[in-house]
């Protein structure tokens, strides 16, 4: 045994030298990472050269479920009854995401046009009591520096256009007050003849027709001569309140200045707008809202006061329901919402989306139509209650220019505005709380200081421009006045 196993070795070893020793087969680490390198540049390029080609990629074939498998009917179902409840909930929550992204969108939209309304609201607040303000300090200064105050006043209802506190004051402060009765081609001139008679009485009372070729412009302007006594120089203010012609009066009078030759007066360039220190409440909201109708210059927007039925309801006991039976050619009808029915029914009034309007629509459509033509208006009473204030004016001189009138007046026929309806008028205009703006007034020293010769602030006629129109008087008196 020995033996055999040293020969064994013995063989081995001779083969060992014969064959040579054998070459390793482990790879350096720097061949083993070149040769992946070098694959992967191979499938990056052959990928590349099919994408060129517009090969796709050979998908590995489903091998799926083998028949012999005995389950195999219901597994299939049972894997497309998951695959169907998968997709359904992929669905949903796709709906949901779209769902939730667009209630957020809303949402964000809705915050962002709430702080803009909120903060439009602020700036048109501001900008509003910063015109009224201003519009004080213009009443201001032209109450203290006129010396000849011409107060307009519609034709179509004088009285409530008439301020009872501005009257007495300027009573009180020897202050010469001249009513200019404005808008008269509106009214039948009889009319006018009576309300210029009934305010004569009180004080000069004259007509003019801006809008309807300037008629007498020039003799209020000869009045206004008369009424400056021979002083050096008489300075004029035009005021009044909303939509009575102030600023139309006020450049047809520099117009005729300018052609003419009235060197003794100046005109001050500012308007005074008188306007009610409060809202008025109750009967006076009535009256008021009605006042505005007939002038046409209610808002078109519901805004806080009187509610528009309970207008109808006061305009009916004003006027009486046989003359609107006559006036709209209306069958006969029972209160004002009979007659709103009526008058929606006869007119075929439609809302905006093309149906019929409620009682509360329909007053406040009869409501802005009301100033339409023919108009509306005022009869004068038999005697006006208020100051006497003749005091300051050549009298016998200025009644001789008024009658002049009242005779052409008189003369002349009737026009198609006698179809319009009449009433009563009814109450002086709202307090505008004229005592506290001068005391207020009194207290500052030096008030007209900021006052250059043509009478306003500097700067204070471009803050007027800038206005947006809707809180501001401007824009109104321009669409109503030129």
């Amino acid at each position: 045994q020995v033996f055999w196993l040293s020969l064994q070795h013995s063989i081995a070893k001779t083969n060992m030298k014969l064959l040579g020793n054998r070459k390793s087969k482990k790879q350096k680490l720097s061949l083993k990472y070149n040769i992946q390198k070098r694959i992967r540049e191979h499938k990056r390029r052959v990928k590349k050269e099919a994408k060129k080609l517009g090969q796709k990629r050979r998908q590995r074939k489903d091998p799926g479920i083998p028949n012999s498998l005995p389950w195999k009917g219901e597994l299939l179902a049972d894997i497309e009854v998951k695959k169907a409840k998968k997709e359904e909930e992929l669905v949903k929550k796709k709906q949901e995401a779209r769902e939730k992204t667009k209630l957020d969108r809303q949402q964000q939209q809705k915050e962002m046009e709430e702080m803009h309304k909120s903060k439009e609201s602020e700036r048109r607040k501001k900008r509003a009591e910063e015109v009224l303000m201003s519009q004080l300090e213009t009443l201001q200064r032209m109450l203290l520096k006129a010396d000849i105050l011409l107060q307009t006043l519609d034709a179509r209802d004088p009285k409530y256009c008439r301020c009872a506190e501005l009257e007495a004051w300027a009573t009180q402060n020897q202050k010469r007050l001249i009513f200019v009765l404005t808008k008269v081609d509106l009214v039948i001139p009889q009319q006018v003849a009576d309300w210029q008679q009934a305010l004569g009485q009180l004080a000069p009372a004259l007509c003019v027709q801006v809008e309807a070729g300037g008629e007498g412009v020039k003799e209020l302007l000869h009045v206004l001569q008369r009424s400056a006594t021979g002083a050096e120089s008489s300075v004029v203010g035009v005021l009044g309140f909303e939509g009575t012609g102030k600023k139309s009066l006020l450049k047809a009078l520099r117009r005729e200045q300018a052609a003419g030759s009235s060197g003794s007066l100046q005109f001050l360039d500012q308007v005074g707008r008188l306007r009610p220190a409060e809202d008025p409440e109750g009967e006076q909201a009535l009256h008021f809202s009605l006042h505005l109708a007939m002038r046409g210059l209610l808002p078109k927007a519901r805004e806080p006061g009187a509610e528009p039925l309970e207008v109808v309801r006061h305009f009916l006991q004003r006027c009486g329901p046989q003359a609107l039976m006559r006036r709209y050619r209306l069958p006969a009808f029972d209160g004002a919402e009979g007659f709103l029915q009526v008058w929606a029914k006869t007119f075929n009034v439609k809302t905006k989306k093309g149906k019929a309007p409620g009682v509360e629509s329909a007053a406040q459509l009869f409501l802005q139509q009301l100033a339409t033509s023919p108009c509306c208006s005022c009869l004068p009473p038999a005697q006006l209650e208020g100051p006497n204030m003749w005091e300051g004016h050549l009298r016998q001189q200025l009644e001789s220019v008024m009658k002049a009138q009242l005779d052409l007046l008189r003369s002349r026929d009737v026009s198609s505005a006698s179809r319009g309806l009449t009433w009563p008028s009814q109450g002086l205009g709202p307090q505008i709380a004229l005592q506290e703006l001068m005391e207020h007034d009194d207290a500052e020293d030096g008030s007209d200081d900021g006052m250059d010769d043509d009478g306003f602030e500097e700067g204070e006629e471009e803050e007027w421009m800038e206005g947006e129109g809707e809180e501001e008087e401007d824009g109104e008196d321009d669409a109503m006045e030129d």
